[in-house]
């Protein structure tokens, strides 16, 4: 009889409480819940860089075209390239904050023009999109970084290239002025962002 109830009691003694199951329970989901939260972040990060080097390249393949000497549709030589970014979404101009436009300039006009459609008869040569909650935040242009701070709030932004040079002629909002410097910021959902910068010296890079 004592034999019994010592055995009994023994096996009283192993496994888990329920307090301390509902602890390990409770550890589990914090330690899954920062893992991927962690995650996600890292997933947007990454995602939110390779969008900017994809702006960062489409703008250097619109310098290649250009310098290069690329056939237009128009069978002709010697008409800039570029890269358009309208953000007017309050008018009827077209504008996105997820789409930009890889064009060829054959009517002379990318100053003042919005080129947003990407249909037979346009200049659009790929109309490009953002995904997964990426988008343009801002643009920017003026004659350096600081003077380009202080017109943050650019709507259209035209960069192109024309033969034979390597530098990048910079419009802003449909003005005939000449920039020296421009700003593309992307954001992610989180609010992470990533910065196209490219100078009128021809100068393209990524800046995080």
């Amino acid at each position: 009889m004592f034999k019994k109830a010592k055995i009994k009691e023994n096996n009283l003694k192993k496994g888990f409480t329920l307090v301390e199951l509902l602890v390990t329970i409770v550890i589990f989901v914090i330690i899954t819940g920062v893992v991927l939260v962690n995650s996600n972040k890292f997933d947007n990060t990454i995602l939110l860089n390779n969008f900017g080097y994809d702006v960062a390249l489409t703008i250097k393949l619109a310098q290649s075209y250009g310098v290069n000497v690329r056939e237009s549709s128009s069978a002709t030589f010697n008409y800039p390239y570029g890269v358009y970014f309208n953000l007017d979404t309050t008018t009827n101009s077209g504008g996105s904050l997820t789409n930009f436009v890889l064009f060829n300039d054959f009517d002379q006009s990318s100053s003042t023009k919005s080129v947003t459609s990407c249909d037979i008869s346009s200049e659009c040569i790929q109309k490009y999109s953002m995904q997964k909650g990426t988008y343009i935040k801002s643009l920017c242009a003026g004659t350096d970084e600081i003077d380009c701070n202080n017109h943050s709030n650019t709507q259209q932004l035209s960069i192109l290239f024309q033969r034979p040079k390597l530098e990048a002629l910079i419009y802003a909002d449909g003005t005939a002025d000449l920039k020296s410097y421009a700003k593309i910021i992307l954001s992610s959902a989180d609010g992470a962002v990533s910065t196209v910068i490219v100078t009128s010296a021809g100068q393209i890079y990524v800046k995080k």
